[in-house]
């Protein structure tokens, strides 16, 4: 169905119009006959008309359209386009269509296609008589002064576009039927659309039609359901622009319903005396035809419209919905509504609506970045959107939009408060805006928080906004469950009214406004004392209220990261680092100078603060005795803890997780401690810590984090007793020397990382009766350390110095892993063979990266379950075969001997073979092999080579793999037998070859000498590396378009000495009218020898299907690193019954592997 579109301002109301209607026809098509008995129809019926026809006057300038016409169609309120045969042959109907379709998107124009015996398709493809008018026109432009080329070019693509877009406006189709009758239809649809006002919507609708349009479509799909009604639910955040978009909506599609009505405001009338029967009322007086309702109590209002509904098609739109109840009653009858019917619910509320009603559910999301800004910039620069004023304010610019964070009411709000204001105005609101939210914005989003249940949800939501923002969600319920909180049921209420969003990594998101508002909730229990509030969650007020001692009972929370007090008279000596990617966990810099924090920091600025369950501290240096310390603490986040070891009298048996990364302890605490409730203890990159402690006493601890804690020696055996634990990080621990066997006692562990724990010398022997393990990474061990004793010792033991093979029974891993890290420890083909991998059934991803293996494990075959496999960096793998089916993600990437890649890794992106140097085969991906075993008849029809042996016999042609890139940075992670391989990677020079044909999937190409593009080519273009052109549409019909031939030449600006210097040339062809896309980016590129400068690369797209008569094509070169020189395409037709040729051994350019946002195919990419 086609999709109707229309955009609408504040101009958009029809009132003190000078006409109803303005009629575009060409005279001689329809002028005597048609249109003048519809033209006389419309005066009968009261509509005065304005006709716009060519009238034979073709000479009448430009200037004249652009103020009489485009006047006439301003003061119209409805366009009628009649396309007949012959439309397009005039320049003057092609003018005015522009100009109507033009001021559509400005304007509430409404638009009405009359198709007088024609085929809708045919505009939209330029196909037919439209084609024919088009290609005249063309024909024509090219006698056009060489100076004027580029206006009339640009003049064509606008007519073609314009066609185009009225195709898919919904129209009328004449067919077999009476002109008469016809013409009596036509009335009867412009009567029904200009007797109901479209609604008033605001100026300058950024993205509205991207942002309406999968509402649109669902209102115009008569099959998106199999009852007589459908039901829609819009649901986001205030501000995001529901009802804008209902309103939009409904304009665009009022006219195609028996009864259509547009319920506002539903929540704040309802709160009126009598306001559920006041839009019974309304409601029922549209459904009667402005006939005065009576209702005096609810159940006979529904009695009413019961009966009023009468099975007629109806479009509702209920805005502003919060209470079911409301319109519970209304779905209750949704079996009295005609077929196609349609019920659109504006809500803050996601699950508003019971599941039985089968509805569907629509988040309305925020503007894209370019959308934001234009929004911003019309508000606060005006309509002309000055260049001049943004550049003034570019320092600010960025700044605030981004704070808008996509909303368009703050968008709209901040720019037109900003708008003519000096700089210094600005830089002052924005500076405001950090601390204190726009009243305006908080107010409209404060309601979502109004209306939350209880004071449960509305508690469980200002923390998030403090405290967990950005954390994940399952540390955020572990926490808060202990703090008496229904967490879960919570959060789905809260992302129910579209306050916390959940991130595709678990994370809590909550926009930034919205969390501005929450805090501002907080802020306002008291705007002068912040140690009077419940929550302090900005760093200055923290450090205020410990410095100044004001904390009171009321406080449940506290961040203070001192990197944050900035230019405080207190702390103006610190020096912190730039910030890493880790956020509030950040190193410091050990130098702060001589201030310290002991001074004005002490303990007993916390004596008041009973009720304190959440501490935030980075780099805090607090002074004195915990004896009286909160006692209440469930999250203790104490990032640069400065002591060597916690104080005994520190008060944590209701501690939940401790955190304590970057600290100065040598040891956790002294002896034994009994903490119940401690589930997560995290000491990484505690550069200081030694040892750890008893672990006894931690009954319920599942998580235990002491990743790059560089000085630990060894992990305290009391680790056995963690029943509980799921998850122990000992990764970079590089002074580990030992692993307690009683690790094989932990029946709950998920997850074990060792690697980079390079000195290890024992591990348990029985790592295999880990019957829970599912994650071991292993990666970048020292193996020569390990005591021959250990179980390892017959995997690695032939590396050991002064010693041999070892010959022992085979290894066993734990058969319940999912994850396998092994990469990097200089493991032999011959240590393989002592691995059992296939009783790993469960197994998904393996990494043997960086190891001097020439081949893959027999047993990898039997892992039927696996992913991913990396082997990234295994230099001596020359062919891969044996890779499992079911394998998705094949990382290769530094195999640098790799030749062949086989069908068992069929499918999988060239993106995993980078630096893959000598790669001249993936199966069914591509391929490389001498231009002389081609059919040197294909070479001649498809490629125009008709002298191929003299190319054979006389050309050389230097290659380079096109997925090369320069990895110093990487190989220095790697062992020293990757290092020397790679070291001499990128000294290589360019292979030097006979001519080659390389394959890919649909495309074959090859690389030759040349300077420019051969005669034989159709198309040719010297000016730039961009080509448009339209298919033509006047050959044999029982002919279609097959294929395309390019030529793409260009030349190095200097020699090309190695490879990984540059990236490779690539060529993209567009087709505008399907709105797809290929991008060929080669697996192998030519490079011109000494004596040559220029490349020629000749490929040809096998695009069965893809393309038809009246296609706008764009083919574009993208030379890269070289230079631009010419461009050729030619097009290829077959007989509709005549056999595709079998030269290419791969399927076609794919159609159905585009991404709903991108719509682009990467062919070897």
């Amino acid at each position: 169905m086609a999709t109707r579109q229309l955009a609408y301002d504040q101009s958009s109301n029809t009132y003190g119009k000078s006409y109803d209607v303005f009629l575009s026809f060409k005279s001689e098509d329809t002028g005597k006959n048609f249109t003048n008995h519809l033209s006389r129809a419309l005066n009968q019926a009261g509509y005065r008309t304005f006709e716009g026809g060519d009238d034979n006057n073709e000479s009448r300038r430009e200037e004249e359209i652009n103020s009489e016409l485009f006047k006439a169609i301003q003061d119209s309120k409805m366009c009628i386009i009649v396309f007949s045969q012959d439309y397009a042959s005039s320049s003057w109907c092609l003018d005015q269509l522009v100009s109507i379709l033009e001021y559509k998107m400005k304007f509430a124009c409404m638009i009405l296609p009359i198709f007088y015996h024609v085929d809708p398709s045919n505009l939209r493809k330029h196909k037919g008589s439209f084609g024919e008018a088009l290609n005249r026109h063309e024909e024509k432009f090219k006698c056009e002064r060489v100076d004027e080329k580029e206006y009339w070019e640009d003049k064509l693509k606008k007519w073609k576009d314009a066609l185009s877009q009225a195709a898919d406006l919904a129209g009328m189709v004449l067919e077999n039927q009476h002109e008469s009758t016809f013409i009596n239809k036509i009335i009867n649809v412009i009567s029904t659309r200009l007797s109901r006002p479209a609604l008033y919507i605001a100026s300058c609708s950024i993205g509205i039609h991207r942002r309406a349009r999968p509402i649109n479509s669902w209102v115009q799909d008569d099959g998106s359901n199999n009852s007589n009604i459908g039901i829609l639910l819009v649901c986001g955040i205030g501000g995001i622009g529901k009802t804008t978009l209902a309103k939009f909506v409904y304009n665009l599609n009022f006219g195609y319903f028996e009864i259509s009505c547009f319920l506002a405001n539903i929540r704040e009338t309802s709160k009126l005396p009598n306001g559920l029967i006041a839009l019974q009322k309304q409601l029922l007086s549209i459904l009667l035809k402005n006939e005065k309702a009576k209702i005096s109590s609810v159940d006979e209002g529904i009695i009413k419209i019961r009966n009023a509904l009468c099975y007629r098609k109806v479009l509702l739109v209920l805005d502003d919905v919060d209470e079911p109840d409301l319109v519970e009653a209304i779905f209750d009858m949704k079996d009295w509504f005609g077929f196609g019917s349609k019920i659109i619910v504006t809500t803050r509320h996601k699950s508003l609506l019971r599941p039985q009603l089968g509805h569907e559910v629509h988040e309305v999301g925020i503007l894209y970045t370019v959308e934001a800004n234009e929004l911003f910039n019309f508000h606060a620069f005006g309509h002309e959107n000055n260049q001049i004023s943004k550049d003034y304010y570019k320092e600010y610019l960025e700044e605030v939009i981004e704070w808008c964070r996509g909303l368009p009411l703050a968008l709209q709000v901040i720019g037109s408060s900003l708008a003519g204001k000096s700089k210094d105005v600005w830089r002052s609101a924005i500076e405001k805006l950090r601390e204190i939210p726009t009243n305006k914005i908080v107010e409209k989003l404060r309601l979502s928080y109004e209306l939350l249940e209880d004071d449960h949800d509305q508690n469980l939501f200002l923390h998030l906004c403090c405290f967990f923002v950005g954390m994940k969600k399952d540390f955020v319920v572990r926490i808060l469950d202990k703090c008496d909180f229904y967490t879960l049921v919570g959060i789905q209420n809260l992302i129910d009214r579209s306050l916390v969003t959940i991130e595709f990594v678990n994370e809590i998101t909550i926009h930034q406004l919205v969390r501005d508002m929450g805090r501002d909730i907080v802020r306002r229990e008291a705007t002068v004392d912040p140690g009077k509030r419940t929550r302090l969650w900005h760093h200055t007020d923290s450090y205020n209220v410990l410095t100044g001692k004001t904390g009171t009972e009321r406080v449940q929370g506290m961040v203070l990261d001192m990197r944050m007090i900035k230019k405080d008279k207190c702390c103006s000596s610190l020096i912190p680092l730039k910030q890493s990617p880790i956020g509030f966990f950040t190193a410091w810099s050990s130098k702060v100078g001589n201030f310290s924090l002991q001074d004005h920091v002490r303990t007993d600025a916390f004596e008041k603060m009973h009720k304190l369950k959440f501490l935030q501290f980075n780099k805090v240096q607090v002074n004195g005795s915990y004896k009286n310390f909160p006692k209440g603490l469930r999250w203790l986040c104490w990032s640069g803890f400065p002591e060597e070891c916690i104080p005994n009298e520190f008060p944590m048996g209701n501690v939940v997780s401790i955190d304590m990364r970057y600290s100065s302890l040598k040891q956790l605490w002294n002896g034994y401690k009994f903490l119940q409730y401690l589930e997560i203890l995290d000491l990484s990159h505690s550069s200081e810590l030694i040892t750890t402690p008893d672990f006894s006493g931690l009954t319920n601890l599942e998580k235990l984090i002491l990743e790059h804690c560089t000085k630990l020696i060894n992990v305290h055996n009391t680790v056995g007793c963690l029943q509980k634990l799921m998850i122990l990080n000992l990764k970079d621990c590089h002074k580990l020397k030992i692993l307690p066997d009683s690790i094989c006692e932990l029946k709950c562990l998920e997850t074990l990382n060792i690697s980079g724990c390079s000195n290890i010398e024992y591990l348990p022997t029985e790592l295999d009766k880990l019957t829970s393990l599912k994650e071991l990474y292993a990666d970048g061990i020292s193996m020569i350390n390990l005591e021959a004793q250990t179980w390892y010792s017959s995997l690695w033991a032939w590396a050991w110095k002064g010693r041999g093979p070892l010959l022992s029974p085979k290894i066993h891993f734990p058969k319940s892993l999912h994850v396998l890290n092994i990469a990097k420890c200089n493991l032999s083909p011959d240590a393989f063979n002592n691995v059992d991998l296939g009783i790993m059934t469960s197994l998904q991803w393996l990494d043997l990266g960086g190891n001097p293996i020439d081949e893959l494990p027999d047993s990898i075959k039997n892992l039927t379950r696996l992913k991913t496999l990396n082997i990234a960096y295994c230099t001596k793998i020359k062919h891969l075969e044996g890779v499992p089916s079911n394998v998705t993600d094949v990382n290769a990437d530094g195999c640098i001997s790799l030749e062949k890649v086989g069908s068992c890794a069929k499918g999988h992106p060239v993106e995993g073979y980078l630096n893959c140097i000598n790669l001249v085969e993936v199966e069914g991906v591509f391929k490389l092999e001498p231009l002389d075993s081609v059919d040197p008849q294909v070479l001649a029809n498809k490629m125009g080579i008709s002298n191929l042996e003299t190319i054979m016999r006389s050309s050389m042609v230097s290659l380079v793999f096109g997925r090369a890139y320069d990895a110093e940075r990487l190989r220095n992670e790697y062992p020293g037998h990757v290092q020397d391989d790679i070291t001499n990677l990128f000294s290589l020079s360019p292979k030097k070859l006979p001519p080659q044909i390389l394959y890919h999937r649909g495309v074959f190409s090859t690389f030759l000498p040349g300077e420019s593009v051969p005669n034989w080519f159709s198309y040719k273009f010297t000016d730039a590396a961009e080509a448009y052109c339209t298919l033509p549409n006047n050959f044999n019909s029982h002919k279609t378009i097959n294929g395309l031939s390019i030529c793409f030449v260009y030349k190095c600006p200097e020699p090309y000495t190695n490879v990984g210097l540059y990236d490779g040339p690539a060529i993209w062809v567009r087709n505008q009218t399907k709105d797809l896309n290929w991008a060929l980016y080669p697996a192998w590129f030519g490079l011109p020898q000494d004596d040559q400068t220029g490349i020629m690369w000749l490929s040809y797209w096998k695009v069965n299907n893809l393309f038809e008569q009246g296609d706008i094509i764009e083919v574009m070169g993208s030379p890269q690193f070289a230079e631009f020189k010419e461009l050729g395409v030619k097009i290829f037709y077959i007989a509709n019954d005549e056999q595709t040729e079998n030269y290419d051994p791969f399927e076609d350019i794919l159609r159905n592997e585009f991404s709903d946002e991108e719509r682009t195919y990467y062919i070897c990419t």
